[in-house]
């Protein structure tokens, strides 16, 4: 409430300044408080006109930020004062944003299915995946609640030994070329001053619960991801089979064809997901109604809920170990990278050696004249050509420096980023090895030690990989050392110079320079071990050392005896397969627990214009100075869980508005619970009111973007309100009437007992707005009390919907 009360403070000064003189010319013309009827105004605290309309907006939960999507696609994030944080134009449309319950990550959904976690403060793609096949419908990011209950023994606590043993983990390095990326922590964070921008951020501190963002797809597909990294769940609501029994005992099974995600939540427990979605209902194989409805599914998760501890150790690990796989492969890209273009340089001098000596008609490769010049001291004439006039002493030196400083880079991306992610990969493998051998726990949430112990096996033998990679790196370099020295002094001797007293060259061994010319000057063991991954790629390993793995290995340890045959390339495409199959497994175990789903028609569409409704879902916190939901929880009815929407019953835009809620409505989790019995309230607005958006709000209440009709000219161009409805005292009944394959939607039953509510401006808080053309999306802060509303004519006009113009005046006074 603080930070609430400072950034109205602050917005309150602003608007006193002259660059906001617009907002009170607007205010102005509509009577200070009150307008021509009498109605109190909502304080405006900011009037700002927009470049391109908005199409997707989300307000920052713990932060004054707000997340939009404009129509040219780009994805800006804006301060409260509308001053632009970041601003980034994605590859694919966006489709859906949602914030990170603690406000540090943004989650956004795109056309092509993927969706890309961005950094609050930057805006930086923290991660990608890509979770579904077609676009992302519908985002909703839930936190395990504070007061969340066990139903065993508090006797699974986690802690993350990791920081005990080892250094901050590394961070992929820059590739050669490309500008070094700007680091924000030495400013600070600008939105948080204790936070940093590491998931580097994408997964919370350990301290915190877990978090699960659900998605869902064109396709109906609804996808659970720890931290919004991690898949644990999944759910087709194509293929989810309903199965009930009705009031005459027959046992019936529904499905939905077609369908099509609107809407997903999570309760806070993690024990009750909800799915809004477009579809045709099927009841044993026979379609009941003429075309498609929208329709709700509530979904038992409480396997979330009560492994909730297990699957956050998991996924804390698991992020951490793709995060470190990650800067293994790029480390050997940018160490491919560094030794491609010294050896490339290299070669292409060299293969102007090759061309003079065919010129000369000498038909030896450039290796027999080097080494008939080591023996014998004498060279032809096409070496001398090569030497004197084609590279010189300048461009031996060049050449000598660039593969010494590749060298130099590599052992340092070796030292400073894959040999410290490779011992922290080590580790956390070694760590859920030993969760894995607690069947009791981590079994029922797909945690298999034979899959952990085969990505163990690999990520040590990547230690020894790497281990012998840099001794190959060294003994190379080194032969390429001697070999460029020996050649400088053979160019001075041939063009009959003594050696400069300024510039002394090291004594050169001759055999050295033999081994090297005979080995590494052609075969080039350091890319084959960066850049081969394919697995008809083989290494030669010598007899004697292939007889010691083996004898090692009867020791015990580890089972492959070959793998140094194996090129780094290829070990760490192992290590990657084999922790992608371990990760997997979680999914398809937890995915057939979310079960004993339940399904109702909310609203036939049929005669619709279109299947895409004005949709609102969340759960309401139980608060323990809630009487009013204690006594319902006392009598055994779930208020805490509320969907809203709206549909007109044609494409006629003068038929009323018909908003629906429902609540209360989920599928029982034992049989030892009350039965429970959904409620709902239908009700229809005064037919001069048009409603162009719908939103949830906080302390149970609803908010209506509503425009009046011109009494003259007929159209939808009158004033337009903000209407807050207060949901706990709406007419809601009991759903009796329900029972699975019925054809009556939510609006016919209420019509079998009365006809639904009419609401007008007389009923719950009403404000007027100075602006007529306003259009969806409406955008409405629980944490700050803010609503953001946008006009056609694009333009934002931000209200303190806990504050009236009147009360402000009067303080301001």
């Amino acid at each position: 409430m603080d930070s609430k009360k400072k950034s109205q403070n602050w917005l309150r000064e602003t608007r006193m300044s002259s660059s906001d003189a617009q907002e009170d010319i607007v205010m102005d013309d509509h009577g200070d408080a009150e307008d021509a009827e009498g109605t109190l105004s909502f304080s405006l605290l900011l009037d700002k006109s927009l470049p391109s309309l908005v199409v997707i907006v989300a307000w920052n939960p713990g932060k004054d930020l707000l997340a939009m999507v404009t129509t040219d696609r780009q994805l800006i994030v804006h301060r409260l004062n509308w001053q632009r944080l970041w601003a980034v134009t994605p590859d694919f449309t966006v489709t859906a944003i949602c914030w990170r319950p603690d406000g540090k990550a943004l989650a956004v959904g795109h056309v092509n299915g993927s969706i890309a976690i961005h950094d609050v403060e930057n805006g930086e793609v923290l991660r990608r995946t890509g979770t579904h096949q077609v676009a992302v419908e519908c985002l909703y990011w839930a936190e395990e609640g504070q007061n969340i209950t066990d139903h065993e023994d508090e006797v699974f606590f986690y802690e993350d030994r990791t920081p005990r043993f080892f250094p901050p983990p590394p961070k992929p390095p820059s590739m050669p070329g490309s500008a070094p990326s700007f680091d924000m922590s030495v400013l600070g964070s600008a939105v948080d001053e204790q936070g940093g921008s590491s998931l580097k951020c994408a997964t919370q501190d350990v301290r915190h619960g877990l978090d699960i963002l659900c998605s869902g797809d064109k396709d109906g597909v609804i996808c659970l991801s720890a931290f919004g990294v991690f898949p644990i769940g999944r759910l087709d609501t194509r293929e989810l089979v309903i199965c009930d029994t009705d009031c005459r005992g027959k046992r019936t099974s529904q499905q939905l064809l077609n369908a099509s995600a609107l809407q997903v939540s999570l309760s806070s427990d993690l024990r009750h997901m909800t799915v809004v979605c477009t579809g045709t209902n099927t009841v044993d194989g026979r379609s009941r109604i003429a075309g498609p409805g929208n329709y709700c599914i509530s979904v038992n998760t409480s396997i979330l809920g009560d492994r909730r501890k297990e699957l956050r150790q998991v996924a804390l690990q698991v992020s951490s170990i793709e995060e470190l796989i990650d800067v293994l492969q790029t480390s050997l890209a940018v160490m491919e990278k560094h030794w491609s273009e010294a050896i490339t340089a290299v070669r292409k001098k060299f293969s102007g050696f090759t061309q003079l000596l065919h010129e000369h008609g000498w038909n030896v490769s450039p290796q027999d004249e080097l080494l008939g010049l080591l023996t014998c001291g004498h060279a032809s004439p096409a070496l001398h050509q090569f030497l004197a006039s084609t590279m010189g002493e300048g461009g031996l030196k060049r050449l000598a420096k660039s593969v010494d400083t590749a060298s130099k880079e590599m052992c340092s991306v070796l030292a400073e980023h894959m040999q410290p992610a490779a011992e922290i990969i080590v580790f956390r493998l070694g760590e859920l090895r030993g969760l894995a051998r607690w069947e009791d726990r981590l079994a029922s949430v797909g945690l298999e030690e034979d899959l952990i112990d085969r990505a163990l096996e690999h990520a040590t033998m990547l230690s020894v990989q790497l281990e012998r990679l840099l001794r190959i790196i060294s003994e190379t370099t080194g032969g390429f050392r001697v070999f460029f020295v020996w050649l400088l002094k053979a160019l001075r001797q041939l063009n009959r110079e003594t050696l400069s007293q300024t510039e002394p060259l090291p004594n050169v061994d001759s055999t050295a320079v033999a081994n090297f010319l005979q080995t590494d000057f052609e075969k080039d063991p350091v890319s084959l071990h960066l850049s081969n991954s394919s697995p008809n790629v083989v290494v030669d390993v010598p007899k004697e050392v292939q007889e010691l793995m083996e004898e090692v290995a009867t020791m015990g340890g580890f089972k492959d005896t070959k793998f140094l045959r194996r090129t780094l390339a290829q070990e760490i495409e192992q290590v990657t397969i084999c922790c992608q199959e371990a990760f997997a497994k979680p999914l398809k175990v937890v995915s057939p627990q979310l079960g004993s789903p339940c399904l109702i028609l909310l609203c036939n569409t049929a005669a619709a214009a279109t299947t895409k409704i004005s949709v609102s879902s969340t759960y309401f916190e139980v608060k323990q100075d809630d009487i009013a939901l204690e006594e319902e929880e006392k009598q055994g009815l779930p208020a805490t869980q509320y969907i809203c929407f709206q549909l007109n019953d044609s494409s006629s835009l003068d038929d009323p508005s018909v908003i629906g809620i429902l609540r209360g409505f989920r599928p029982d989790h034992s049989e030892k619970e009350k039965k429970i019995v959904p409620e709902g309230v239908a009700f229809q607005l005064d037919p001069s009111l048009r409603c162009n958006d719908i939103s949830l709000y906080k302390q149970r209440q609803l908010v209506l973007l509503v425009t009046e009709k011109d009494p003259e000219s007929g159209k939808w161009s009158g004033q337009s309100w903000i209407v807050l409805l207060q949901l706990d005292e709406l007419p809601f009944h009991a759903l009796q009437a329900f029972e699975p394959g019925n054809d009556v939607d939510l609006f016919e039953l209420y019509s079998t007992k009365r006809s639904p509510t009419e609401i007008s401006l007389r009923d719950g808080k009403v404000r007027a707005l100075p602006q007529s053309d306003v259009v969806c999306p409406l955008a409405v802060s629980a944490s700050r009390g803010l609503a953001c509303v946008f006009t056609s004519q694009r333009r934002v006009f931000l209200y303190d919907l806990e504050e009236d113009e009147e009360a402000k005046d009067e303080d301001m006074e």
